[in-house]
């Protein structure tokens, strides 16, 4: 059964970014606040593996995401021949303009995360969380843009075959955060299991240095 419709494939694309950006919010919150360690974010091989992994996978997610919406919008403010300029659309507003916003936070982290580590740790608090933020943002603005879209008065997209149909939006824009923190769920019970046994080990040296 194929996608009904390349709006519903671009927001599939923004639902598994979120999903993954989840896992990773959840994997740096638990260093940075929980535990009040971000270094964990280094030395815990579980945390470093998950937070990368998920990191990579939502970054790609986001690319995908980025071309289409880059080639919507040109498309919108040219021809219109695919994506019409809505300028007077509470939902258009509400999703495009402040992705350019976003695109800043997103893009700045992903370079920070390849090519200046240090400088990253130095930020990882605050830009760690502004990026959840921009990634719930455009994940919750674009399932709605999407989905008024799909019913009249405005229809221009055909219902859904794969999210959930117009009378559940609500949950599928939930959807992503729900199955991102059951991922997490167990890699936090694995990290943490791995942080108290360097903890013992680390206590264990330090007992053995006074003696």
């Amino acid at each position: 059964m194929p996608i009904s419709s390349p709006a519903e494939y671009n927001t599939i694309i923004t639902m598994l970014g979120a999903l993954c950006a989840t896992v990773q919010a959840a994997t740096g919150i638990y260093a940075a606040y929980i535990k009040k360690k971000l270094s964990q974010l280094k030395r815990n091989d579980v945390l470093f593996r998950s937070h990368r992994a998920f990191g990579g996978f939502a970054t790609t997610l986001y690319l995908l995401g980025l071309f289409a919406g880059i080639t919507g919008f040109l498309d919108a403010i040219t021809k219109q021949e695919v994506v019409p300029f809505e300028i007077d659309d509470l939902s258009f507003n509400f999703h495009t303009w402040p992705s350019f916003l976003i695109m800043i936070i997103i893009l700045y982290k992903t370079f920070l995360s390849y090519f200046n580590k240090r400088k990253m740790y130095q930020q990882a608090k605050w830009l760690g969380m502004a990026t959840f933020i921009a990634w719930a943002y455009t994940w919750i603005t674009a399932a709605i843009s999407y989905y008024v879209r799909t019913v009249p008065p405005n229809l221009q997209h055909d219902t859904p075959k794969f999210l959930l149909p117009y009378d559940l939006y609500g949950l599928q824009i939930l959807l992503p955060f729900i199955i991102g923190g059951l991922i997490s769920i167990p890699i936090l019970i694995k990290a943490n299991k791995l942080a108290k046994k360097e903890d013992i080990k680390k206590k264990k040296r330090t007992e053995s240095q006074a003696e």
